[in-house]
C-alpha cells in the first residue's frame, strides 16, 4: 500500500512540476512573442464605429482594396473594413452574425469575390489552426464555425503549445537579432528597378496561383457558394445594400488562370448574383490597373495609392454607391 501511495505521490509531483514549468514558459513566451493576430485587433474597437454606413467583407483583397480615409475622415461617413487575410465566407458570415447590431439602417456593403473564394484556403491542419485562431480572440464561441475547445485554450491561455519555431524566442540569444531597414523607393523606377519589380511580382503571382490552385479536387465548393448565399440573405434581411465585386489584379496574376476556369468562375458568380438580385462588378482585368505595378504591393493586392484610386473609381462608376452617397447623411462622430 505504501508503494502505491509513494508511486501516486511521485506521479503527482512530476505532473504538477511539468504543468508548473509549462506555466512559467508560457508566461515568458507571452512576453517575447509577436502578436500573430494583430490584424484582428480592429475588432476590439468596433464599438467606436456605431451605425456603420459603408463597409466590406473579404480576405486580403478586400483588406487592401478598401481604404475609407476620404469617406470617413473628410466626409464623415461611418466606415469599417471587416476583411482579414485568408478570410473565408463562413467567417464573413460569422462576423456579420456577431455584429448584426453594428449596421446603420441604410448600409452599403462590398463583398469581394476572388478567384479562390470558392475553394479551400488552407493546405493542412496546422495552417488551418493558425488561420482560424485569430477569430477566437474576438468572436463568441457560438458564432465560430466548427468551434474547437483546444484552439480556444491555446489561443487564450497556452499559446506556447502552438509556438512551433517561435519557441526559439525563449532562448537567451534570440534577442540579439539584426534590424533590417528597407530603403525608400523613389517614385520613378529605373529600367533595372522596374525589371526587378516585375520579376518579384511574377514570382509572387506564381506562388499564390500554385497555393490556391494546386492539388484541389474542386475549385467551386457548394459549401462556399452556400456561405455566400447566406451572407446575401443576411444583407437582404437587414436592409443592407450588397454589392459583389472582384478587385483589381495585375495582368501577370490574372493571366495565369485558364479561360475554362474563368468561364466557370463568372458563371458561378453571375448565377449567385442573379438569384439574389444583387449587382456584380469585375475589375480583375481592368486596364487602368493591370499593367501599373506602382499601384500594387504584389501581384494581386493594391497598395495605398492603388486603393485610393480604386475607391475614386467606385464612386464614379458604381450606381449603388452613387445612390447611397446622394441619399445618406454622414453620421460619423468626430
Amino acid at each position: 500500500m505504501k508503494k502505491i501511495a509513494l508511486f501516486a505521490a511521485k506521479c503527482f509531483i512530476v505532473c504538477f512540476g511539468t504543468l508548473f514549468l509549462l506555466f512559467l514558459l508560457n508566461l515568458r513566451y507571452e512576453q517575447v512573442r509577436d502578436n500573430p493576430y494583430s490584424d484582428a485587433d480592429k475588432f476590439f474597437h468596433i464599438n467606436e464605429y456605431p451605425d456603420i454606413q459603408i463597409c466590406n467583407l473579404g480576405s486580403s483583397h478586400g483588406e487592401n482594396a478598401f481604404k475609407y480615409d476620404s469617406l470617413a475622415y473628410s466626409r464623415g461617413y461611418q466606415c469599417f473594413n471587416f476583411a482579414m487575410s485568408s478570410q473565408t465566407y463562413d467567417y464573413d458570415y460569422a462576423i456579420l452574425s456577431m455584429y448584426r447590431n453594428s449596421f446603420d439602417d441604410d448600409c452599403l456593403m462590398f463583398i469581394p469575390v476572388s478567384y479562390f473564394s470558392f475553394n479551400n484556403e488552407v493546405t493542412n491542419e496546422k495552417e488551418e489552426q493558425f488561420l482560424t485562431a485569430k477569430y477566437y480572440t474576438f468572436l463568441s464561441p457560438k458564432y465560430i464555425p466548427h468551434y474547437d475547445p483546444y484552439i480556444d485554450i491555446v489561443t487564450h491561455h497556452l499559446p506556447i503549445l502552438s509556438a512551433g519555431e517561435d519557441i526559439a524566442k525563449l532562448l537567451p540569444f534570440s534577442s540579439l537579432s539584426l534590424k533590417v531597414f528597407a530603403a525608400e523607393t523613389s517614385a520613378a523606377l529605373s529600367p533595372e528597378e522596374q525589371a526587378a519589380k516585375e520579376a518579384e511580382f511574377q514570382e509572387k503571382a506564381l506562388n499564390r496561383y500554385h497555393r490556391h490552385m494546386d492539388e484541389k479536387e474542386e475549385y467551386f465548393l457548394q459549401e462556399r457558394i452556400d456561405n455566400l448565399n447566406d451572407i446575401l440573405a443576411f444583407c437582404k434581411e437587414n436592409g443592407i445594400t450588397a454589392v459583389l465585386i472582384t478587385t483589381p489584379y495585375t495582368s501577370m496574376y490574372s493571366q495565369l488562370f485558364s479561360p475554362e476556369f474563368k468561364e466557370e468562375f463568372y458563371t458561378t458568380i453571375e448565377t449567385i448574383a442573379a438569384d439574389a438580385g444583387v449587382p456584380y462588378y469585375d475589375y480583375s482585368d481592368d486596364a487602368r490597373f493591370a499593367g501599373r505595378l506602382e499601384l500594387f504591393s504584389d501581384a494581386d493586392h493594391l497598395n495605398n495609392e492603388g486603393a485610393a484610386y480604386f475607391m475614386n473609381i467606385l464612386e464614379q462608376e458604381i450606381p449603388e454607391m452613387q445612390a447611397f452617397l446622394l441619399r445618406a447623411t454622414p453620421n460619423r462622430i468626430r
